[in-house]
């Protein structure tokens, strides 16, 4: 899912206990998913102060590197691409080499004499086997008009599996965090296990519960790397809002070479659509 950095997946201005701190840090969030194209998006670090002009934000896309993966034969050199619908609007996309689960992939990003250079591997997707639909519980009280989702989950394969789970209304355009954000298989030894959900979000203080009966739903169960699960839990992981233009220490944890943050990760979604039921 972004420290002076910048990350994707949402769009509010934050700070993070009021800290103010360096700019000039390359962020990198860059992915390569199973039959999918490699994508890398760049950002230079902002101070942050609890309000970012929106010049700012927009001269700190990154669009002069140089960004390359390397499969172990092909070697590609990514091309700049443009997206308005989300932020940062430019980013860099290969269209040669896609994603093999079995098979390294490094990344380097040249810009400004300095290199950054990352590997990574794409995990195996999650399978769902049932889906349940629960009453919503809120300190107690039954939310009759809402409810919260529980995943059966198969857990068959052996070593510890990382994943985030991120979901959407019909009526919204971008993915964005559920509770939990990110789980991981590691105290799990049964061959399957339950992964409830709930979708809540706080604007001005009001909180809005998503998961309204007869409200259309896309949720995705992505399939992820150690290494980025750890980038997100060193945020806070589930118990954080991803933060766009926001500012973080360097104890962020980030498998990007040279100073950088963020991360280079394999991806394996698994996407379902539903609708809320009555009953």
């Amino acid at each position: 899912m972004k420290k002076a950095i910048i990350l994707l997946l949402l769009t509010c201005s934050c700070s993070l206990n009021n800290t103010i701190l360096s700019s000039d840090r390359l962020t990198i969030e860059s992915r390569i998913s199973e039959n999918k194209f490699a994508e890398v998006f760049l950002t230079n670090s902002l101070p942050f102060s609890g309000v970012i002009d929106s010049l700012q934000v927009a001269t700190s896309i990154e669009s002069k590197a140089k960004v390359t993966i390397f499969n172990g034969e092909t070697s590609e050199v990514l091309t700049l691409k443009k997206d308005n619908s989300r932020f940062p609007f430019l980013f860099y996309k290969s269209k040669i080499i896609k994603g093999v689960i079995g098979t390294d992939y490094k990344l380097s990003i040249s810009i400004r004499g300095n290199t950054f250079t990352s590997k990574t591997s794409i995990p195996k997707k999650i399978n769902i086997l049932k889906i349940n639909f629960l009453n919503s519980i809120e300190e107690g009280i039954n939310k009759p008009n809402f409810r919260d989702i529980e995943f059966i989950l198969e857990n068959n394969t052996q070593g510890i599996r990382y994943f985030k789970v991120l979901a959407k209304t019909e009526g919204e355009a971008k993915f964005k965090p559920v509770k939990p954000f990110i789980f991981n298989t590691e105290n799990i030894s049964t061959n399957t296990f339950p992964l409830v959900v709930t979708y809540v979000e706080f604007n001005d203080g009001v909180k809005t519960n998503k998961l309204k009966i007869k409200e259309n739903i896309e949720l995705s169960i992505i399939a992820i790397t150690q290494e980025q699960f750890d980038f997100w839990k060193s945020v806070k992981g589930d118990e954080s809002t991803l933060l766009e233009n926001s500012s973080f220490t360097n104890e962020v944890k980030t498998n990007i070479s040279n100073g950088a943050f963020g991360y280079w990760s394999g991806e394996n979604p698994v996407t379902v659509k539903f609708k809320i039921p009555e009953n």
